[in-house]
């Protein structure tokens, strides 16, 4: 099995590990720490990451990636899964603090003794306060209640929410038990919340916000990017017919820094991978790429092709600089998604307007090329170290920490969370800053134009 099989295998288990806790806590929220249960979901997690990472640090040197394709617009899809996921993690996560903090001693021993949730009857309203806050209405309540217990009927003052107006003689449910007064009674008006106490499933409201939120992740992570097809990046251009076209050559790709301004006038500097084009009569054109492509495997795979390039047709007397959507698309079949980047409109190519279509020529069948960087320990292995580490941390959840440290352990986790997706990030722009001509030489010696 190689390396990259092992790391996948590896991410797998702890995958498994995250989706076991889920399940565990819905089948049982409320148990006595420390969750061994859990804890042992969270071991399968911690795992599956260290595995992958003595995977990616004692493993063999990282071969050169492979280069194929994907009918989805790969980058932005791998951008909008990621987002999708950041997001998803807090549902496993607030799983978690939802078990740690579910357990009540009081219900635990009742249940002990053989309780049970009966309804039993409000015998006086004591006091009953109207709460309203930002995404609630309910009323505090302090009563008495009779309880039937073994011994006779006793009234317990109890306090408890409820969402309705209580008076006397409403029925409300008490968990307690009939052969033992001495370990009092809880009481409540919602008997699943109760019943969730005493070692019961998770209730259905809770599942349904679990599915909810797991859906709007979902519906996020396509919103982002994750099912954008290859074929569609000038679909609003060509509906309009605003979309040129042009015969050109490959000549090469390399590295370049890209400066861009916001509208605060705040420029940022980012290294890009450029493709260098022909477009005849000794016209030069050049297209910046999405950072994900590897500009070695890139260079090797269309230096010196023949490709057609379509981008959006240039606005009426737009001042500065010129940067608009384009693509290449190879041999008819195989498409690069980026941007045309001119720096005065006398650079701008005339090329040939297209009339207005919902697709380009070579229809909706395009595929993006797609580079797959090896897994290797100067990108990825700082990230996932991170990620053990944030997983070693939350794990102290699953003790009795109580619910303060335990909401502090969530953040820290989440922070560290973050952090891993940072450091790829910034792993990945340094790997493209060692192919800039400053780098060296021989940083960049696997992008130049020769096929």
């Amino acid at each position: 099995m190689t390396r990259t099989r092992m790391i996948h295998a590896c991410l797998t288990a702890a995958g498994a590990g995250v989706l076991a806790a889920v399940v565990r806590v819905l089948m049982r929220p409320a148990a006595a720490p420390p969750r061994w249960d859990l804890l042992g979901c969270l071991a399968l997690i911690v795992a599956g990451l260290v595995g992958a990472l003595v995977c990616l640090r004692r493993g063999s040197a990282p071969q050169q990636g492979a280069v194929g394709t994907s009918r989805f617009w790969w980058p932005d899809r791998n951008r909008g899964w990621a987002v999708a996921g950041l997001c998803a993690v807090i549902v496993p996560m607030g799983l978690f603090l939802y078990a740690t903090l579910s357990f009540s001693p009081e219900a635990a021993r009742i249940t002990e003794a053989k309780g049970g949730v009966r309804a039993v009857s409000v015998q006086k309203v004591l006091s009953a306060e109207y709460v309203r806050e930002k995404h609630s209405r309910h009323y505090e309540v302090v009563a008495r209640v009779a309880v039937p217990f073994d011994a006779g009927t006793r009234s317990e003052k109890a306090a408890f929410t409820s969402e309705h107006w209580v008076e006397g003689g409403s029925r409300v449910w008490a968990l307690y038990a009939p052969s033992s007064a001495e370990l009092g009674v809880l009481v409540g008006t919602d008997r699943e919340d109760l019943e969730v106490k005493t070692g019961g499933s998770a209730p259905g409201d809770v599942l349904a916000v679990v599915l909810v939120l797991t859906g709007l992740c979902v519906l996020l992570g396509i919103a982002c990017g994750g099912l954008s097809r290859a074929s569609r990046g000038l679909r609003g251009p060509l509906k309009k017919g605003r979309c040129r076209s042009l015969p050109v050559t490959v000549t090469g790709v390399d590295v370049v820094m890209d400066s861009t301004r916001d509208s605060k006038g705040v420029v940022t500097e980012r290294p890009k991978p450029r493709l260098t084009l022909d477009g005849g009569d000794g016209a030069s054109l050049e297209v910046l790429l999405d950072p994900a492509f590897d500009p070695v495997q890139l260079s090797q795979e269309i230096n010196g092709l023949r490709a057609q390039l379509y981008w959006e047709q240039w606005g009426a007397g737009r001042p500065g600089p010129k940067r608009v959507r384009a693509m290449l698309v190879l041999d008819g079949r195989r498409c690069v998604r980026g941007v045309l980047r001119v720096t005065d409109s006398s650079e701008c190519p005339e090329g040939t307007l297209l009339p207005a279509a919902t697709s380009l020529p070579e229809g909706n069948g395009l595929r993006a090329i797609r580079t797959y960087p090896a897994w290797d320990p100067q990108l990825h292995a700082e990230g996932l170290g991170w990620m053990v580490a944030g997983v070693c941390v939350f794990g102290a959840v699953v003790f009795d920490v109580g619910r303060w440290v335990a909401l502090t352990l969530g953040v820290v986790t989440y922070g560290a969370l973050l952090i891993a997706r940072m450091l790829v990030n910034e792993s990945r722009t340094g790997y493209l800053k060692g192919f800039l001509p400053d780098a060296g030489a021989g940083a960049g010696a696997g992008t130049g134009t020769g096929g």
